[in-house]
């Protein structure tokens, strides 16, 4: 087998309704992506998708598909697909960084790996450790007032954790919103509270001095994403475990942060963390040295989504919590069949060959902005 072509297709879905982030990334009202069909000679159509998000990456969509023309399709073409670790580590001396574009290759690679010995991706990957896993649901920006009525929404649907995203607003007001997120709803939901790189480390220490026993569960990349030395200080003082987000993209960071123990969780984005190869390493890692791992989303459709469940039923060290498999439900519409593996609060892992997720062309072209082919 052998691969033929690449095809990539920019599109743009609106949010079902605004997102508000951290006052880094400010308020979404579309999610960009650009998603990757691989064709080899028999016939084996590979899916994979590209999720950036400037200043989260440094990478936008026109640079995904820049440097997939340029620099890591010819890379690409005439080899066998299901030679994933030859191809990566062919691609790793010839393209530096651009996770993301890297990411949606490998993501496509073991969707024809699958598909071609009928298996589905985990089985590649080490075999199911669950079949099924708990979702969380992600609030953004509000008032503490606004943050209740979605949990008790959240709680009603079957919920058991949520992401409270914070880092928009003045720390007091911050403060306010978990204390009474904890006193509302004690021990009904476990609550992450993310940041998004939005805070300093004074305005983290006074978010954790503040809050005093109405602590969250888990605290999601509160500084600078490079602020090695921060997270240290913070690590020392919180009373919660303490997770990596944007700072654990390569290999090489997770690295960094494991020896000077400045976490204790890695938040896995498959997108981010340049696809499933390099994700796993990252989780294995983690675990050599008793970390966990929340698998956690971009702003993502069902490729990506599809690909983080595949690996994420076979990790032995999740955080017992909620995992982000929610992404499409927050979209106005997406171009695959993955919402079907969701049902109250719950994701069931497919057990179709490869990333088990269907595209629907129709609607592929209706949401494309700007397309590609490359042979």
């Amino acid at each position: 087998m052998k691969i033929t072509a690449l095809e990539l297709f920019h599109i743009s879905i609106p949010f079902a309704k605004p997102y508000k982030l951290s006052r880094v990334y400010g308020t979404r009202y579309d999610a960009e992506a650009v998603i990757f069909k691989v064709h080899t000679d028999e016939g084996i159509v590979g899916l994979g998708e590209a999720d950036p998000l400037n200043p989260f990456t440094q990478e936008t969509p026109a640079t995904v598909m820049v440097v997939t023309r340029d620099h890591i399709a010819p890379q690409l073409m005439g080899r066998n697909p299901t030679h994933i670790t030859a191809i990566e580590s062919h691609l790793d001396e010839m393209v530096h960084g651009n996770l993301l574009a890297r990411g949606a290759v490998n993501m496509a690679l073991f969707d024809i790996a699958g598909k071609a010995n009928d298996v589905a991706a985990h089985m590649l990957l080490g075999g199911l450790n669950q079949s099924n896993l708990q979702l969380l649901s992600p609030i953004g920006s509000g008032t503490p007032e606004e943050d209740a009525d979605s949990i008790q929404q959240q709680i009603e649907e079957g919920y058991q954790t949520v992401m409270i995203k914070m880092g928009a607003l003045p720390i007091n007001a911050e403060i306010q919103r978990m204390i009474a997120a904890r006193e509302t709803f004690a021990d009904q939901i476990k609550i992450i509270v993310d940041a998004n790189q939005g805070w300093t480390v004074a305005e983290t220490l006074e978010f954790l001095d503040g809050i005093g026993h109405n602590r969250p569960d888990l605290l999601e990349q509160p500084i600078n994403r490079h602020d090695l030395s921060g997270l240290k200080r913070i690590h020392r003082r919180a009373a919660c475990l303490l997770s990596a987000d944007e700072g654990v993209a390569s290999t090489q960071e997770a690295t960094a942060l494991i020896r000077a123990q400045a976490v204790d969780a890695f938040s896995i984005k498959v997108s981010k963390n340049g696809g499933l190869s390099n994700a796993r390493k990252i989780a294995a890692t983690a675990d050599a040295f008793g970390l966990k791992i929340l698998m956690n989303s971009m702003l993502e459709f069902g490729i990506t989504q599809a690909a983080s469940l595949q690996l994420g039923c076979v990790l032995p060290n999740l955080l017992d919590m909620g995992h982000a498999y929610m992404s499409v439900l927050r979209m106005s519409d997406d171009i695959t069949d993955f919402e079907q593996n969701i049902s109250r609060a719950t994701v069931t892992v497919p057990s179709s060959a490869g990333l088990g997720v269907r595209l629907d062309e129709e609607k592929l072209k209706k949401y494309t902005k700007d397309y590609l082919k490359i042979n």
